[in-house]
């Protein structure tokens, strides 16, 4: 072989070797993309602090951040994750949480993110604290919160002793002794009432986002016992989106952030992180037209309630989570990806007024109340057919739950009892009823009427309060079954959601239907309701029904909460919900699962099955 021939083939096998390096390589990434997300709804407001509905915090998860975050690429739900944090110290008595923050990170508006903006938020939060909004997590276990909240929450509010408290609240903090300290330009140090094991949880929720000061203070300031209406429209965090435009009823416009401080990171992870440099959040009510769209490929991300998932979904059994890659349940592969049946942490359930009176709004009389009869509540329970909601009405889009905790969260009771539809067992809780508890008068004193609430333009909430009208209707007509003295008229009824929620606060709804979809992922979260006292105690107003302990059930959540021994807490939560289901304070249809349905050409959408969080556009990318 000669010299020239030698050469040649060493050429040959660089040039081919090379070829390999570049077969190997992933493609380049893609940027400029936009992203096209058809849904349903509004946010309520802009400002995170304000904002309570899951639309609104969807759009600020991707706008604004937390301290903390959950960990990234998963869907499990310990709060791990350090953010515009570094660093956390708790202190041996558990009352201090001392942050070490993360430098170098700036706002939308060029401020740079430091320890006084985080008091400066802390601050805010309980300036403007709308009664209807998120900040009672913040407030209750916050040293000098409770105090705040008892004046934001008096039947007669007075914008005034607020204000003052508020101002003695924030003197505090500038003075080294109150709630919220500046130790140094990147430490901050939270002290609280009393210990709270969920307080990490709780400020991961978007209440706990942070926002530019300047842009607060250049825009009207913090205020107090009020919203602030730039802040309800207008935004501006550390996040990688900005808000670009938001047209009521039409849509939600986001920019990349191209600052984001985040980046370099997040890419090592997900390496096309920051690809979708716009999204286009379109508001359309129409369902059969966002699937429509969907199949076009004019919309990349739609939302799809469970009652068209046969549209869309075949009905697989989801595969383990890591290994679905949207396929292996779309009817069409090629054109869509779904992801099924992955369980939330939103629980679906009745509710019923326990109080010995009631003053339904449809009726017009205070009366007798029939659900405060636990016998009836017992019925009542045992003549729903869950596994038709579940199976028929939701299209097998959610698994049954067996109280407040829903599977998968610690503290879930596995041991629990649980109700079955039986109509056997429900005639011998009616019979009870009738017989020693006075249930003929009281429904006579009721106009022989009974109605079953639900909220209008919720189909799976009307169909099964209406499978509840069946079940009892098929009770009554057993053989044997005591019939009331003057029959029995069943109806449902829907009412407007404001309207709806409106009755509820007020206790004019004997038997409706709700949903609670968890602020921070943790028991505590879903006792809010059950105990007595606090922002949500009007929910059930469980205290004023008869052979309930609220004095023992309240101090079992409170130790619950108070306790950092996870053991003793999964103890004493079990005992909480073995009481609730005795007591059948509520009728428990099931635990929502997914349903997130994406174009094929897009990736990383799969990340919204996590139980707390909605779409995070940052990691998403499209395939040209």
């Amino acid at each position: 072989m000669n010299r020239n021939q030698t050469i040649a083939i060493v050429v040959i096998i660089i040039i081919v070797a090379g070829a390999g390096v570049f077969l190997l390589m992933p493609p380049p990434p893609p940027t400029g993309q936009t992203l096209v997300y058809e849904t349903y709804g509004n946010p309520d407001y802009m400002d995170p602090h304000n904002n309570y509905e899951s639309f609104g915090s969807m759009v600020h998860f991707n706008i604004y951040e937390t301290l903390y975050a959950f960990e990234w690429g998963k869907i499990e739900t310990d709060v791990n994750t350090p953010l515009l944090a570094t660093g956390l110290t708790i202190s041996s008595n558990g009352l201090t949480y001392t942050f070490t923050l993360r430098q170098g990170v700036t706002f939308h508006d060029g401020t740079p993110f430091n320890a006084s903006c985080v008091q400066y938020n802390f601050e805010r939060m309980l300036g403007t604290f709308d009664p209807s909004g998120p900040v009672w997590m913040v407030a209750e276990p916050i040293l000098g919160g409770q105090a705040i909240e008892d004046a934001v929450f008096a039947d007669e509010y007075n914008q005034t002793f607020h204000e003052e408290l508020w101002d003695a609240w924030c003197a505090a903090n500038d003075a080294g002794t109150g709630a919220v300290t500046v130790v140094d330009d990147y430490t901050v140090a939270i002290k609280l009432a009393y210990v709270f094991a969920p307080f990490l949880q709780a400020i991961t929720y978007q209440v706990g986002a942070m926002i530019s000061p300047t842009f607060v203070e250049a825009n009207g300031g913090i205020t107090v016992g009020s919203h602030n209406p730039i802040l309800d429209e207008e935004t501006c965090g550390t996040g990688p989106y900005m808000l670009d435009e938001w047209t009521l009823d039409e849509r939600v416009v986001l920019t990349l952030n191209p600052n984001y401080w985040r980046t370099s990171a997040s890419k090592a992870l997900f390496p096309y992180s920051g690809a979708v440099e716009e999204v286009i959040i379109k508001i359309n009510e129409d369902e059969n037209s966002r699937i429509l769209n969907l199949k076009a490929g004019t919309a990349d991300i739609v939302t799809v309630n469970p009652t068209a998932a046969p549209l869309v979904y075949n009905n697989a059994s989801p595969p383990a989570f890591a290994l679905n890659d949207g396929t292996t349940q779309s009817l069409d592969p090629t054109t869509y990806k779904v992801w099924a049946q992955y369980p939330l942490f939103t629980i679906a359930s009745i509710h019923f007024t326990m109080t010995p009176t009631l003053n339904e709004t449809t009726i017009g009389d205070v009366v007798e109340n029939p659900y405060a009869l636990k016998n009836f509540r017992k019925c009542l329970s045992y003549l729903l057919d869950y596994d038709t909601v579940i199976e028929d009405i939701n299209n097998n889009i959610g698994v049954r739950n067996k109280g407040p905790i829903p599977s998968g969260m610690f503290g879930y009771n596995e041991t629990a009892y649980q109700y079955e539809y039986d109509l056997e067992m429900a005639k011998t809780y009616w019979e009870a009823a009738m017989a020693t508890d006075g249930l003929d008068d009281i429904l006579t004193n009721n106009t022989n009427r009974l109605i079953f609430y639900y909220n209008t333009g919720n189909e799976v909430r009307r169909k099964t309060q209406l499978l509840l009208k069946d079940g009892l209707t098929a009770m009554l007509a057993l053989p044997g079954t005591t019939q009331p003295t003057g029959g029995l008229t069943i109806d449902v009824q829907g009412f407007e959601w404001s309207t709806y929620l409106g009755h509820a606060r007020r206790q004019e709804m004997g038997c409706w239907m709700i949903g609670w979809i968890p602020d921070y992922a943790d028991p505590d979260n879903y006792m809010v309701y059950v105990k007595s006292t606090g922002a949500y105690g009007w929910w059930a107003r469980i205290g004023e029904s008869a052979d309930w302990d609220e004095e023992y059930v309240d101090g079992l959540i409170v130790d619950a909460a108070r306790s950092t021994d996870e053991a003793e807490r999964i103890e004493i939560y079990g005992e909480i919900q073995d009481l609730i289901i005795d007591h059948a304070a509520f009728i428990w249809c099931y635990q929502y699962a997914t349903l997130t349905v994406t174009g094929a050409s897009v990736f990383n959408a799969q990340y919204n099955c996590h139980p707390m969080n909605g779409y995070y556009f940052f990691h998403m990318y499209k395939s040209e």
